[in-house]
């Protein structure tokens, strides 16, 4: 009498059947790791590699299985090993997944990586060590950089057309020019309007400057002692200046302030400054 039982050969055939689809199963998972152009590892406790795929292996120049058994600080240095074995434990010791930049040295220099990292245990639930998957991003962040660059490179042409806007030099007659200035001025743009002024100057060899302030809608101590230098200022370089459109709110103001604005010529209009430039001639002041 055989000691089979009768339905041995179709429970066999349903393990044997069950065997084949787990190892079909794992030769899928197997490919799906060692060709995914993302880094796919997992470390032990210690931090040493016991699965890795082939991208991992071409980042670090080594032969298929030559990294197993080493850790970052044996294929990546010291630095770089620090730096995983840090962040690491960090996914070890708090139990949940956690994304993290990394620096990794290669053969062309670094490259910037987006690590995810997760705790895996075993079937007792003890903590075997950690998995991970790795991308490249150094192009990503390169590419992030430069925009930045762009944007920070139009922010300040935006800043100097602005700048140029907000203090224009305006020639209205020959070496005769108007700087008509709008809205608050602060200590930047103080010396913006003197930079301005004298640039003016000296590219329209200006005998006559008319500083007109009437879209200046405060005047505090600051502002008029910026305004009292830009005038001494292209006063020494042969220039008459006149202040014109001086509100009386604004004149209620500067007279409160430690402000000397004796011998600066002072016109309640633009129109007055121009004809007495022109009345009188640039070239006299």
């Amino acid at each position: 009498m055989s000691a089979s039982s009768p339905d041995s050969s179709p429970e066999l055939a349903a393990l044997l059947a069950e065997n084949a689809a787990l190892r079909e199963r794992n030769e899928l998972l197997t490919a799906v790791i060692r060709n995914c152009p993302a880094v796919i590892f997992v470390k032990d406790t210690e931090g040493r590699l016991t699965v890795c795929n082939q991208t991992y292996e071409r980042l670090a120049g080594a032969q298929p299985g030559g990294l197993l058994g080493k850790t970052d600080h044996d294929i990546f240095g010291p630095e770089a090993g620090e730096q995983n074995r840090r962040n690491d434990l960090r996914v070890c010791e708090s139990g949940a997944p956690q994304e993290v930049e990394e620096l990794i040295p290669q053969a062309d220099g670094m490259h910037v990586y987006l690590s995810v990292k997760f705790p895996i245990y075993d079937a007792r639930g003890q903590l075997y060590g950690l998995g991970g998957i790795a991308t490249d991003i150094s192009e990503r962040r390169r590419a992030e950089e430069e925009r930045n660059a762009l944007q920070q490179q139009i922010i300040e042409v935006q800043r100097s057309v602005l700048d140029e806007l907000s203090t224009p030099i305006v020639p209205i007659a020959d070496n005769v020019i108007a700087l008509p200035l709008i809205g608050s001025i602060d200590r930047e743009r103080g010396r913006a309007i003197m930079q301005a002024l004298l640039d003016g100057v000296a590219e329209y060899r200006a005998r006559a400057a008319i500083l007109d302030v009437t879209g200046v809608r405060s005047v505090d101590a600051q502002v008029a002692a910026g305004l009292l230098q830009s005038v001494r200022a292209a006063r020494l370089l042969g220039t008459r200046v006149l202040v014109t459109g001086i509100r009386p709110e604004v004149a209620q103001a500067m007279v409160g302030l430690d402000a000397d604005w004796s011998g600066v010529a002072i016109f309640a209009t633009m129109r007055e400054a121009v004809t007495e430039v022109l009345g009188r001639g640039a070239t006299r002041r």
